[in-house]
This record gives C-alpha cells, structure tokens and sequence, in this order.
C-alpha cells in the first residue's frame, strides 16, 4: 500500500513552476488537444493514426497528452501526412490574434 501522506509531503515541498515552464507545459497540451481534435475530426483512433505514421498507438497517445519532451518538427510533419495537412512553421514579425487549427507558441 502507498504511503500518500509521504508523497503530500514531497509535493509541498516543491516550488511552482516558473512561468516559463507552465508557458512551455500549456503550449505541449494546446497541441496535444489540436492532434486529438484533428485526429477525431478525421475519424481516426489512435491505433490508425499510428498505423497511418508508421508508429505506435502509444506514440499518439503521449503525442495527445502533450508529448512528453518538446515535439520534434519530423514527428509533426508525421502527423501532419497522416491527417491529410500541412504543417506550417512560420516566423513572421506580427502574429494574427488567432490561427485556425493551430496552436501559438510565440
């Protein structure tokens, strides 16, 4: 049986999180929900989409609860394919209030 009174006590322990941390961990969920709406907009389970890249079905699930480690463009471009899209990456000096079916990172 866990001791969850000892785990309580190491999480209070811990600081919160920079602001740039919790930036970078909401950025990996935004796009993790983006894959997920993508994904089931296209009516596709995980398994065929993983089928579809040439992975796993566990690949796409840590892809859809924020990936883990920072998402590697080739592993987006995957996705993008797999979904019939483009992945676009863009530096422009002015960003618009709001992109459709993306996610703002900047």
């Amino acid at each position: 049986m866990a001791n969850y009174s000892r785990w309580d006590d190491v999480k209070g322990r811990r600081s919160a999180p920079d602001a740039a941390t919790r930036s970078g961990v909401e950025q990996d969920l935004a796009l993790g929900q983006l894959i997920y709406d993508l994904r089931t907009e296209a009516g596709l389970s995980q398994r065929e989409l993983a089928e579809r890249m040439g992975t796993t079905q566990s690949v796409i699930s840590r892809l859809e609860e924020g990936g883990g480690a920072r998402n590697r463009i080739d592993t987006l471009a995957r996705v993008a394919t797999a979904l019939d899209r483009h992945l676009v990456v863009s530096f422009p000096t002015k960003v618009p209030a709001r992109l459709k079916d993306a996610v703002q990172v900047a």
